[in-house]
């Protein structure tokens, strides 16, 4: 019994009022909780970090540095949840122009991600062309190839709105 009296004072009243209202509620509960999850994953690859930076192991350090680095990501992500100013009282044609608009904002940031790809894996290719390694240059041609991929993949998204 002591758990449910522990969780009921973490936990927050039930919300009521209207459906907007309820709406409204639930995003800033989901919201709140889920940037404590980012934070909380944020502490602990800072922790598992620190007791890494002991061993010679940089794989062991990357991968903590990694999962510290997703926890900042989760947080950024969620700290400004209204940057999209979706109300919950939309008409569809409403709900329509904010969608485009999003999918728009995604498909340009995405074609913009692939052609940095694209132009990273030209220059690994390029640097590899001086080495008698094969892999190198099979590893900046598939860099090159996915970051086609991807912007192909930005410029079809418009087409599925």
């Amino acid at each position: 019994m002591e758990i449910m009296s522990v969780l009921m004072n973490i936990l927050p009243d039930p919300p009521s009022g209207t459906p907007s209202e309820l709406a409204e509620s639930g995003l800033e509960f989901f919201n709140l909780w889920i940037g404590r999850i980012g934070g909380l994953i944020a502490f602990i690859g800072a922790v598992k970090f620190a007791l890494s930076i002991k061993a010679d192991d940089a794989k062991e350090q990357l991968q903590s540095v990694l999962t510290m680095v997703s926890g900042f990501m989760i947080q950024a992500a969620i700290s400004d949840i209204g940057i999209f100013n979706i109300p919950s009282t939309y008409t569809s044609a409403d709900a329509d122009v904010e969608f485009q608009s999003i999918m728009n904002f995604i498909g340009s940031w995405t074609g913009r991600v692939g052609a940095l790809g694209a132009f990273l894996g030209a220059i690994m290719f390029g640097l590899a062309i001086r080495s008698n390694d094969a892999s190198l240059k099979v590893s900046g041609l598939k860099t090159i190839a996915a970051g086609g991929i991807v912007i192909s993949v930005s410029a079809l998204l418009s087409s599925f709105v």
